[in-house]
């Protein structure tokens, strides 16, 4: 009984504080009640919703195969991706200014713009399987310890509390500290991560036979979640899917 009661009076202060100090629109600084994005700049999104995309890696498709050639042609071991939006303006320097400049105001955003694509997703389209467990990509203790904490896995903490859905941080371990991905080519990348992932031995039977999602801010060349999703099927997962934030559109 008390804690229903501290947690109505908790809800009423968070009201009144939205009430008597207005929030801004993180990218036009307009005034707002309590939001984080007003709805023209919600509008002006790089969405990618009634574009045709890749099923299987989220990269927009010229042909009308549900899969881009590269999918095609190398099949990754994760079925599908569910990312909402393209890496462009204004997007991306949300993304910038969450992982770089510690705005975790963005990250916030960030977090309920994909949990709530996902759960619109669910509710209208008849081939959702919701996962049994949600991963973060996993970053180097070191990096970890530069950049102060692993984005992915800030991300991974709301949507997993938005679809009720448990959340797994230390399953899979970056083992090795290799070159920042976004430096390098196509081949370059998957050459970069071989071996740099590790399964938790002690976590391994959490994940025999069950749905993965894998949950990142950015895909770009799909490296790293391939390597990933490779690792989660050979120890056992019943099927892996990639969420993320954004998709960079350039092949």
């Amino acid at each position: 009984m008390m804690l229903t009661r501290l947690q109505k009076l908790s809800a009423q202060l968070r009201g009144l504080s939205r009430s008597l100090l207005p929030s801004q629109c993180l990218l036009c600084a307009c005034t707002l009640e309590g939001n984080l994005l007003c709805n023209s700049c919600q509008y002006d999104l790089p969405h990618v919703y009634g574009q045709t995309i890749c099923r299987q890696c989220g990269i927009r498709n010229h042909s009308l195969s549900e899969f881009c050639g590269h999918c095609l042609h190398h099949p990754p071991a994760f079925s599908r991706s569910f990312i909402p939006f393209a890496y462009a303006y204004p997007l991306d320097n949300l993304i910038h200014k969450f992982k770089y400049r510690h705005h975790l105001a963005s990250g916030k955003l960030l977090s309920q713009l994909l949990a709530d694509y996902l759960k619109h997703y669910a509710q209208e389209h008849d081939d959702w399987q919701m996962p049994d467990v949600i991963v973060p990509a996993p970053m180097h203790w070191l990096r970890r310890w530069q950049r102060g904490f692993n984005q992915a896995e800030i991300v991974s903490q709301y949507v997993a509390h938005a679809l009720e859905l448990p959340l797994e941080t230390r399953l899979i371990q970056r083992i090795h500290k290799t070159p920042a991905q976004k430096e390098l080519t196509r081949t370059e990348r998957q050459k970069n991560l071989r071996k740099a992932f590790k399964i938790s031995e002690k976590k391994r039977d959490q994940i025999i036979g069950k749905r993965v999602a894998i949950i990142d801010d950015v895909v770009t060349t799909t490296a790293t979640v391939r390597e990933l999703s490779k690792l989660l099927i050979s120890a056992g997962a019943k099927d892996v899917q990639v969420w993320a934030l954004a998709r960079t559109m350039e092949k």
